[in-house]
């Protein structure tokens, strides 16, 4: 699988926080992993949302989010070919 591209809005800094977050609700991230591989970034994304820390919740949340607009964007593609 590709590499995630990540909105500007998510930066290295956040990855990490998120990764530590989990750490500290005992649910260890391969931030490598999370980077490269789409099902498991969700799955602890999803996980995070389970959590019972606000914060956590909000940057699982997040993430999800830009989850979400990597797809679509990635699956949106313009095209300036005319079909007749």
């Amino acid at each position: 699988m590709d590499a995630l591209s990540f909105d500007a809005g998510t930066t290295l800094l956040d990855l990490v926080s998120f990764k530590w977050l989990m750490a500290g609700r005992g649910w260890w991230v391969d931030l490598p992993r999370m980077q490269r591989d789409e099902g498991y970034a969700r799955i602890c994304a999803q996980r995070g949302l389970e959590s019972d820390h606000d914060l956590l919740r909000q940057r699982s949340a997040e993430l999800l989010a830009e989850l979400t607009l990597d797809r679509l964007r990635s699956s949106f593609q313009l095209s300036n070919a005319v079909h007749i």
